[in-house]
């Protein structure tokens, strides 16, 4: 068994094998579990190098390992920005979701009226449109007029205008 463990086979493969989810890791919208387990690969085949081969191949090895790994990384960088990942779900960049979060940015410091109580949550009509808001002002009445002072998230945070 030591034999087969410590023949350059088993480092190759592991090397190979890392690099290959690494990749795949890179370039397909994922969970990560085949970028962690091409590490774990990658991780094994460098210490079998650096067991079998002495300190110079497993340095070596280590280089190679975090050359492929960056590449892996830039690539799900660019990726992300341009390729498959892009148009992913998991990505948010011009999906309908940041579309509302930009939406709900743009509010800040248009008025509106407040449609029910705001006690300190409620709904204010801001441009026409519906939100659920949050008072920074403490109680507002149905009818009083709100002005919007901050977005966090899909938080909106108004305080009541004096007439």
């Amino acid at each position: 068994m030591s034999e087969l463990l410590s023949g350059d086979a088993v480092v190759i493969v592991c090397l190979a094998l890392g690099a290959v989810m690494l990749a795949f890791e890179a370039i397909t919208p994922g969970m990560g579990l085949p970028g962690m387990a091409g590490v774990g690969f990658m991780a094994v085949g460098t210490a079998l190098m650096w067991i079998n081969h002495g300190s110079t191949a497993g340095l070596i090895s280590l280089f190679a390992t975090l050359v492929i790994s960056v590449c892996a990384v830039l690539i799900s960088i660019k990726s992300a920005s341009k390729g498959k990942l892009s148009k992913s779900k998991m990505i948010l960049n011009g999906t309908a979701a940041a579309q509302a979060i930009d939406a709900e940015r743009a509010l800040v410091d248009k008025t509106g009226t407040a449609a029910t109580k705001l006690n300190p949550v409620g709904e204010a009509e801001i441009d026409g449109r519906s939100y659920s808001v949050l008072s920074e002002s403490g109680f507002v009445m149905k009818g009083d007029r709100v002005k919007v002072v901050r977005t966090e998230g899909k938080r909106i945070y108004v305080r009541k205008v004096d007439a």
